[in-house]
């Protein structure tokens, strides 16, 4: 007998009627509004006349993948936090020529880690065990030539290297080309624009952890085209990407994705917003083969669900986003789904989604960054810093035709003490319910996270 799905089908229609209200909402982004413009991000630099770029993090804040980059509206008022604040702008400098900004990431976690004996008959003995989530330099800044050309470069610390590896590798590392209008073109090593999760940064995110990994890549190398319209009020995101240099020529597929976001509704405080988006991904298989896994939101734990490889010429993905946030209240979805072309294993499809609501006790929000088509971190007001509660479920589908990759539920609850500008402090409680080889196992997990971005 055939489990419950969680997957969502008319995958089409939906993508076509999110496509229809973005487009149908331009009429309202006709009308004047007076709202503080962002603070340009780095991908943004090119575009500005020569001027020092400040600030952090995808996405880049820690673009966790964190990668710093500006708040989205205007700092608040300086505040003496309890746990004290670096000075700003102590690692940025500007010349005749060039500017250079350096920002840091540092995410480490801790994970304590309990299972069933059906858990461990299904994925074996899982430790607790400490992660560097992450350990980063971030430069940038643009070259002031007749037309700016930004540039953006980050080595992250290889926690995991063998003897005679890198301490550092290049997570990213691209520049920025403005073209016409408010268009811009990044080259190099860089994130692909599908999926809020990977767009935006895991540093700026309410839980700790993503729960899509199975369905993108962190970094790849290609060439992206960003532009917005309608006052900022829509972003458009193409890119082409194949990383044959960095693996093998013949065998190495490629991908392009794209993603439209808009925000249908902002208040004029910036405070109640709605943002709407869809994203699309075609993923040419490499060599011939394709793989989906995906971990409890953890990244060291093993994979729990888990296709194996399958010989597959090619997948086709789609992305549906909402984020509606109202002072410190806001909740967020994500759905994606995967069509993959597998003539021997009968065209098998995969899906997941996640919803999240979090809630700031002392009523800060997330400043949504319209240049990019998401929200950045908390800023506290107050100088013991601010309090959010966080929910979340999230369900990942990697069973279909001759695919028996298992099913995934995972519950999340937890708390982050957003302490100063910089500093942030979680804790939360996970349990994930994995159905796979005929057996449901059970892990529960508790997490804790330091995190500091400058």
């Amino acid at each position: 007998m055939r489990r419950p799905e969680y997957g969502i089908k008319g995958s089409s229609r939906i993508a076509t009627a999110v496509v229809c209200l973005l487009l149908v909402s331009i009429a309202g982004f006709g009308q004047a509004e007076t709202y503080p413009e962002p603070t340009p991000t780095p991908l943004a630099a090119a575009k500005a006349k020569p001027s020092p770029v400040v600030s952090p993090s995808p996405n880049p804040s820690p673009s966790v993948t964190p990668t710093p980059e500006p708040e989205a509206d205007p700092p608040p008022p300086q505040v003496r936090y309890f746990f004290t604040d670096f000075p700003p702008n102590k690692t940025s400098w500007k010349s005749k020529y060039v500017d250079l900004n350096i920002a840091f990431a540092l995410l480490a976690d801790y994970t304590f880690v309990g299972q069933d004996a059906a858990s461990k008959s299904q994925v074996g003995p899982q430790a607790s065990i400490g992660d560097l989530r992450a350990g980063r330099f971030v430069f940038y800044g643009q070259f002031k030539t007749k037309r700016p050309i930004g540039y953006f470069v980050a080595a992250d610390f290889n926690e995991i290297r063998t003897p005679g590896q890198r301490f550092f590798t290049w997570l990213d590392m691209y520049l920025i080309f403005r073209l016409w209008g408010n268009a811009r073109l990044t080259v190099g090593k860089q994130k692909e624009p599908f999926i809020y999760e990977m767009v935006g940064d895991a540093a700026n995110l309410p839980q700790q952890e993503r729960f899509l990994n199975p369905f993108f890549v962190s970094r790849n190398v290609g060439i992206k085209y960003w532009q917005n319209f309608a006052k900022d009020k829509l972003l458009l995101q193409v890119g082409v990407f194949n990383d044959w240099f960095l693996t093998d020529f013949k065998k190495s597929g490629t991908q392009v994705s794209g993603r439209l976001s808009g925000l249908p509704y902002r208040s004029k405080d910036g405070r109640e917003y709605l943002h709407l988006a869809v994203g699309l991904r075609y993923n040419q298989a490499d060599d011939g083969v394709m793989r989906y896994r995906g971990r409890p939101e953890n990244n060291k734990i093993d994979y729990y669900v888990d296709t194996g490889s399958f010989p597959a010429k090619n997948a086709k993905q789609i992305s549906l986003e909402a984020l509606y946030n109202r002072k410190g209240f806001s909740i967020l979805a994500e759905y994606t789904h995967a069509e993959v072309e597998s003539k021997e294993m009968h065209n098998p499809g995969f899906s997941g989604f996640y919803t999240t609501a979090s809630y700031v006790l002392s009523g800060e929000n997330r400043p949504y960054d319209k240049r990019v088509g998401y929200a950045r971190r908390i800023i506290p007001k107050s100088r013991f810093g601010a309090v959010e509660l966080v929910g979340r479920f999230g369900y990942l589908e990697m069973e279909d035709t001759l695919i028996k990759g298992g099913r995934m539920a995972k519950w999340y609850g937890g708390a982050n003490w957003w302490a100063s500008r910089t500093w942030k402090f979680g804790i939360g409680y996970g349990l994930a319910r994995l159905d796979r080889f005929d057996t449901i196992g059970w892990t529960q997990y508790f997490i804790t996270r330091i995190q500091w971005i400058y």
